[in-house]
């Protein structure tokens, strides 16, 4: 059965701000578009996306304004991206936080899929919408701009990104004031949706950094997931594992047990998704080791244990086939 296609609440509700704040009357266009108004108080509603493109066209028409993504990115703050907005402020670096925006990107909405890719000139963000669900633009725009506000606030820098690309059309006015808003080029009729940071930027320490901090908000993320329908399996068994792992290694038919399902399924189900058993607990124990190794009160022996490793000898040897060096060089470095 393929899961309806969502967007969380709090979108919506910058989009009624901005509306509320041009004198435009939001319930009533929130009414027109099949969008319950009552659904902006409760804190994790999600709205259909097929009515929320409804509400964005009912909304550019009423204010005539092309640039309204860019107008609802002022009403967009952490608490926004729910429980994942803390866990970003929370991160180690900039791109840190930005692969936590793709890994968990369904947390905003399940018709968009966010990739971070590393390139010469620096970390691109690349949003898409998935197969059969409607492009909106100024929608594409919203999340732009918020990613370049959130970026600026985590970091403290004034200019971020340098560089947009849009698949969308503008005329000369918008281009010009696209422009003005990232305070950088802005490519407009280009084959993707990206935004481009340099390497050097996406690695400044974040002044709250706080990886424990950071690491319970993934949990609250993941809950989050594994009760939405959308969510995947893999990001369910990561969520078990996270929650696990102090204990010692978590067997395969335990976390199959805790998700309702035999390991055969699980085994099938990970398959489905490109994934394995094995390579979510590698990946999990090797983002987390990474994270407990930034913050140098925490010692080796204490990390080997938080990961659910018998021995620091086991966990050095995992640790080298991840990443090629030891955990000790990793910190140093």
């Amino acid at each position: 059965m393929v899961r309806e296609a969502t967007t969380i609440n709090t979108w919506a509700i910058a989009i009624a701000r901005t509306l509320d704040a041009r004198g435009i009357d939001s319930v009533r266009l929130f009414t027109e578009a099949g969008l319950d108004p009552a659904l902006l108080r409760d804190p994790n509603g999600r709205y259909p996306v097929l009515k929320m493109a409804h509400l964005w066209k009912l909304a550019v028409a009423a204010t005539g304004d092309a640039c309204l993504g860019l107008r609802a990115a002022a009403y967009v703050q952490p608490a926004t991206f729910h429980s994942l907005g803390l866990a970003m402020m929370a991160s180690q670096n900039l791109e840190d936080a930005l692969q936590r925006t793709a890994r968990y990107s369904r947390i905003v909405s399940n018709a968009v899929d966010i990739v971070i890719e590393r390139t010469a000139e620096g970390v691109k963000e690349v949003v898409r919408f998935l197969d059969g669900v409607p492009v909106v633009e100024e929608a594409i725009d919203l999340v732009m701009a918020s990613t370049a506000k959130m970026g600026r606030m985590l970091t403290g820098l004034e200019r971020l990104p340098i560089e947009i690309r849009l698949c969308r059309q503008g005329d000369a006015a918008m281009q010009a004031e696209f422009a003005a808003y990232f305070a950088c080029p802005v490519q407009f009729g280009a084959e993707e949706n990206s935004l481009l940071i340099p390497h050097a930027w996406m690695q400044q320490p974040l002044p709250m950094a706080n990886p424990d901090l950071a690491r319970q908000n993934d949990r609250v993320v993941m809950e989050y997931l594994r009760r939405f329908d959308g969510a995947r399996v893999s990001e369910k068994v990561r969520a078990e594992l996270i929650s696990r792992l102090p204990a010692g290694e978590p067997a395969r038919a335990d976390v199959a047990a805790a998700l309702n399902m035999s390991e055969k399924t699980l085994q099938r189900r990970l398959r489905d998704e490109d994934s394995s058993y094995q390579g979510v607990l590698d990946e999990t124990r090797r983002e987390l080791a990474q994270q407990y190794l930034r913050n140098r009160q925490v010692s080796v022996c204490e990390v080997t244990f938080r990961l659910g490793f018998s021995d620091q000898s086991s966990f050095t040897r995992a640790f080298k086939r991840w990443t090629g060096v030891s955990p000790g060089e990793f910190r140093n470095a």
